[in-house]
């Protein structure tokens, strides 16, 4: 009966409130299709926030650009991050440099966001912006319209095609797709003339183009050599089958004669050795890194507890402890991700990163091995247990209990030695499962115990009110940075880095922020509505800005429940604000400045829930675009991708968010899974709970207010 109630209500609500098929993007169940059928936009536009004061036409050099201290740069619209940054380049890393540079011009950036490459070029050609700051490669034919900086990278043009395609000849006529207006067109004819060239929309992104080969739809297609390296992390059964033979440079664009403005670029890139700086092996101390204004690399793993990525932005306490560390060295932060303990030592090693940043312990092999700062950050060992289960009170009461731990974690000698002293029983897990995955294990009472560290257990509490940590099995732990021998500077700089901040204002913060050990609090009940009452303080607001975005109006108040239970003020420890709990940076980008404004809270939450939704193809049943959409809000657009392609993997429909695609998003919280997906860590549980819990409560509204 429920489930044909749920089928009833969502029905019913497309019927009202969706009259026409949003616009979307998508890899999934998407043919590519040549130019002649234009494809949707890469980023779907927010027609409803005017650009105009944003798009005056003026020519500004530098004076005019110092005097406002304004500089207009353009990019796509909602640009994320191409996937989670583990090394090198990636959207971020422009974005990021720009923004370096315009503060320390004391310049603020307004960032001009379009649908596409084409109307970004027209809109510089028109003035209406001062810069491109992005990965853009520099041709004879863009170099007639426009100037670029000098080199930022140098970069290589790949032939790619699936596996099972053969390598052409030398000779061989072959049919190669590649976007319109793209720079690989060029090298093409240059380097290849008798090749064919077959151009699809300019917005066909990399996603589509490898959908295109997976699926037998053309042969080949060209990629620049750092998306395809981007791309291969997360898409098998894709090769490279040879470089173009000309080297790329790739610079950022502006105007002609705006020579003021481009000898600050050149200069800004020229000292700060951007085109050394990535993925090269070095072994430079502290402060040459500083005299060559060399970013420091940090190695880590992407991990709850670490580095991991939250509705495009990146965070983690480590994250943020040597980000600013790096800013207070006036260095930029690079991140490296390794998967193992052993491969973070291999790469500092091999001098590719400087400092290994990832919830280190400080043991006797370690600091033989490496040199190791002192202190900034203890931990103890905790025992974890179903909060119903048997009382334990003392070590002697695990006499015939089960403690489950991986033999490759640092719990391991632990667990044995309670092992032989009290009687326990040890169960070696499964090396796949994190101890996060063992406590969500413990939750469900498919295990007895487990032991975990005193930060993920305060995490976890967060989130799970049916766990508690009965003993402290060990304490003060220390956790420490670790270096190469040599580098003494650094190690320096760290321990007085630690020293200073060790449990002082900025630390607590940050630490509280990730692991404040408050429990998870009890959901308040709902009032009790009746079917004349309204169902929350904003329901006039809130009405027609979903009618404007064709979405039922108690769907978004459920959803506002869910995320600030009517609290305005509401704030997130990672920032979301607001009714709708936006992140200011989104809200900024959609023209919202004030998110603790109901209003422009809400009018930015639709806004960007619209968004989601557009993302997705337009094949989805309108049901699941919902679903979609939700969970998007909630995690981000690239985790629920990644949960997509992984349930096609599993053979579970990618299209069907309950049962399949949420099945495969609990899976993005176990490493095996999540070091190859695209967007990296997700607590799976979370967008799943979010879905079903904003589902049921909208139900109720529907049966309630009519």
């Amino acid at each position: 009966m429920l489930k044909q109630l749920v089928v009833f209500y969502f029905s019913l609500f497309f019927l009202v409130a969706c009259s026409e098929e949003p616009s979307q993007n998508s890899s999934d169940n998407q043919s590519v299709t040549p130019v002649a059928e234009k494809l949707p936009s890469n980023e779907p536009s927010f027609s409803k926030v005017s650009p105009e004061p944003t798009l005056v036409a003026e020519s500004r050099d530098w004076n005019r650009i110092k005097q406002f201290k304004l500089i207009r740069a353009l990019k796509l619209k909602w640009e994320e991050p191409t996937s989670l940054p583990r090394a090198g380049v990636t959207s971020r890393f422009h974005i990021d440099l720009f923004n370096d540079f315009a503060q320390q011009h004391a310049l603020e950036v307004q960032w001009i966001n379009v649908d596409n490459l084409t109307q970004i070029f027209e809109m510089l050609a028109e003035d209406k912006a001062d810069i491109i700051p992005r990965h853009l490669s520099i041709t004879q034919q863009r170099l007639k319209s426009m100037t670029f900086s000098q080199p930022i990278m140098l970069d290589q043009e790949l032939l790619i095609a699936s596996s099972a395609t053969p390598a052409p000849t030398s000779e061989q006529v072959i049919n190669v797709h590649v976007p319109k207006d793209s720079a690989y067109i060029e090298s093409i004819k240059k380097a290849y003339p008798h090749w064919e060239i077959t151009e699809f929309s300019h917005n066909l992104n990399h996603e589509q183009l490898a959908d295109g080969l997976l699926t037998n739809q053309y042969n080949y297609t060209v990629l620049d050599k750092y998306s395809f390296d981007t791309l291969k992390h997360y898409r098998q059964g894709l090769t490279s089958l040879l470089a173009l033979p000309d080297t790329r440079k790739l610079g950022w664009a502006i105007g002609h004669e705006k020579n003021t403005l481009l000898h600050k670029l050149n200069n800004y890139i020229a000292v700060h050795h951007i085109s050394s700086s990535t993925a090269q092996p070095r072994f430079l101390d502290l402060e040459s890194m500083k005299k060559n204004h060399l970013p420091l690399r940090m190695i880590t793993k992407n991990s709850p507890e670490t580095y991991f990525m939250w509705r495009g932005e990146l965070v983690g306490f480590e994250y943020e402890l040597m980000h600013e560390f790096a800013k207070r060295h006036q260095l930029r932060l690079e991140v490296v991700v390794a998967n193992s303990y052993q491969e973070m030592v291999d790469l500092l090693h091999q001098g590719k990163g400087d400092i290994i940043a990832s919830a280190l312990t400080k043991t006797d092999d370690r600091v033989k091995q490496l040199a190791m700062s002192r202190k900034y950050h203890t931990v103890s060992e905790m025992l974890v247990s179903h909060h119903l289960g048997e009382d334990i009170t003392q070590l002697a009461d695990l006499k015939g209990r089960t403690i489950t731990v991986r033999k490759s974690s640092s719990f391991w000698q632990t667990a044995q030695q309670l092992a032989q002293e009290y009687g326990a029983t040890v169960i070696a897990a499964n090396e796949s499962l994190s101890t996060e995955l063992l406590i969500a294990q413990v939750a469900d009472k498919k295990i007895d115990l487990t032991i975990a560290d005193s930060d993920l257990v305060a995490i976890e509490q967060k989130f799970r009110s049916n766990i508690s940590a009965p003993l402290i099995l060990k304490s003060n732990i220390e956790y420490g940075y670790a270096v190469r021998q040599e580098n003494q500077q650094l190690l320096a700089a760290l321990n007085q880095y630690s020293k200073k901040e060790y449990r002082q204002l900025f630390f607590n913060i940050v630490k509280n922020k990730y692991f404040s050990n408050t429990k998870r609090q009890k959901k308040l009940r709902a009032k009790r509505i009746s079917a004349d009452s309204t169902l929350s303080p904003y329901d006039v607001m809130v009405q027609p800005k979903a009618q404007e975005y064709q979405f039922d109006w108690r769907l978004i108040v459920a959803q506002m429940y869910q995320e600030s239970r009517f609290n305005p003020n509401a704030k997130s420890a990672a920032g979301a604000q607001g009714l709708m709990q936006i992140m200011p940076r989104t809200g900024k980008e959609m023209g919202f400045s004030d998110l603790t404004n109901p209003e422009q809270s809400i009018g930015a939450g639709v806004q960007y829930l619209d968004w989601t939704r557009a993302r997705f193809s337009k094949k989805l049943a309108l049901q699941e675009q919902t679903y979609f959409s939700l969970a998007a809000y909630n995690v981000g657009f690239g985790h629920v991708k990644d949960a997509q392609r992984l349930a096609k993997k599993m053979n579970l429909r990618s299209d069907i968010w309950f049962n399949n695609v949420e099945k495969a998003m609990l899976l993005l919280q176990q490493p095996k899974y999540y070091k190859h997906a695209r967007f990296g860590y997700c607590r799976g549980s979370e967008p799943v709970n979010y879905v079903r819990e904003i589902q049921q409560r909208y139900l109720s509204y529907v049966d309630i207010v009519q």
